[in-house]
Order: C-alpha cells, then structure tokens, then sequence
C-alpha cells in the first residue's frame, strides 16, 4: 500500500483546479494547506507550522522576497520537503540558478497535468525531475556560459577567495547576512568581514556595486561545478 504524502500548494490560481487535485489524488498525495497560498512569504509561513513532504511553487508567486532566497529559506525551515517548481516563457535565464538552489522538480507550466504526476514518481524516489523544455533552456545556458567562461574577462574578481566568492554569489542571489552565514556555516561577523575584503578587491562601496560588478564580470564561471551537467544529462536519460 503507497504511503500518503502531505503537500503545500502554493501555484497561480489558473493551476489550482480540479484537474490538479484528481492528480495529486492519483499519486497519493494530501494538499494540508486549508487556505490558498498566494504569496512567497506565504510558503515560509505554511512551511514553518505544517513540514510537509512537499511544495508546489509557481515561480509567477507575487511576493517581495526573491524566489532564490525563498527556496533557500525553506531548505531551512524544512529541509526534508521536496521543491517542486513551475516555469514560464520569462524564467528562461533563471533556470540554472533555479537548478543551483536546490530544488527538485522543474516542470514547464504549461506541461504540468501532463508531466505532474511522473514528477512526483521521481521525486519520491529521490531523484531530480527535469522536464523536456527546461532541460532544453538549461543546457543551452550551459552551453552559453562555457562559451562566455573563453571569452569573459574575470576583472578584479580574479583576486577573491574561494570563499570571497560564494558570498559573494550569494548576494546576486539577494540573500542577506544572516542566510548567508546560515548556508555557508560561518557566522555573520565573518560574513561581514568577508564582503568588506570584497569591497576593497572590487574597489567598490557597497553591496549594489559588488553585485553589478560579479554580474558583470561573470562571476557564475567561478564556480562552475564539472558534475553539474554529466548529472543532469544522467537524470534526462532515466526519463
């Protein structure tokens, strides 16, 4: 007998229908959220009282936190439940921070009665679900950035450590101090005493100027992971 598994949905009200619960009905799966949530900052707060197995986020969500920061948040408030994405037309260049995050299912919206359900199978099993058209738009970002990593002129960046560099990553994704600190292990003073090494490499002064000059200078291609896409390609030939 399958276990029942407890989900959050936090999706466009256009998703949130009765084709979208007679599939989660389908795979075993409870939604416990008794009020829709419409919001980013909405999930954490679900997130905090109810720990489920799952969410379903749409990345279209209103909210004023970022979503980067957002699933980053939730990884922390309850690293168990399984992030289960949906995507648009305009998440194109965002799909490999999605990816990096730590999510674990990306699912193009308008694929998701179709591919939803084959999502959680794989979900459940502990593996990463990535659909057709995202993993088109992930690989050709991937392409683009080994292209752009021959051609990029890493600046002043090149004089940061290691560390420098996560952290300083970690502030293009618009996560504050004390997250960073939480992500990283280290704590806040040493998160501080990091970004001001970094402002004085970057010869900037302030937080806006450091992420405009990485973003620039393409600070991505400092941290690039040889494993990220045998893995990926790995995941796509197991669908």
């Amino acid at each position: 007998m399958h276990q029942i598994s407890t989900a959050l949905i936090a999706l466009n009200a256009s998703l949130n229908n009765q084709n979208l619960f007679q599939i989660l009905t389908n795979s075993k799966v409870q939604v416990i959220n008794k009020v829709p949530i419409n919001t980013k900052e909405g999930i954490l707060l679900e997130l905090e009282n109810l720990k489920p197995n799952m969410v379903f986020i749409s990345s279209t969500l209103p909210g004023v936190i970022d979503l980067i920061q957002v699933i980053a948040k939730a990884k922390q408030i309850s690293p168990r439940t399984k992030i289960i994405l949906t995507v648009s037309e305009n998440d194109k260049t965002k799909i490999l921070s999605y990816f990096l995050s730590g999510i674990n299912a990306l699912i193009w919206t308008e694929n998701i009665y179709e591919l939803l359900e084959n999502a959680i199978q794989q979900v459940n099993k502990g593996c990463l679900y990535i659909c057709g058209t995202t993993a088109y738009d992930l690989r050709t970002l991937l392409q683009n950035q080994q292209n752009n990593d021959a051609k990029s002129d890493l600046g002043l960046l090149g004089h940061l450590t290691d560390r420098e560099i996560e952290v300083l990553r970690s502030l293009t994704h618009g996560i504050n101090y004390k997250q960073i600190s939480k992500i990283l292990y280290i704590s806040e003073s040493t998160v501080k005493t990091h970004i001001n090494n970094i402002f004085t490499k970057l010869n900037v002064n302030d937080r806006t100027q450091a992420v405009l000059y990485a973003l620039h200078h393409g600070i991505e291609s400092l941290l690039k992971k040889p494993h990220i896409l045998k893995n990926i390609t790995g995941e796509i030939a197991q669908k």
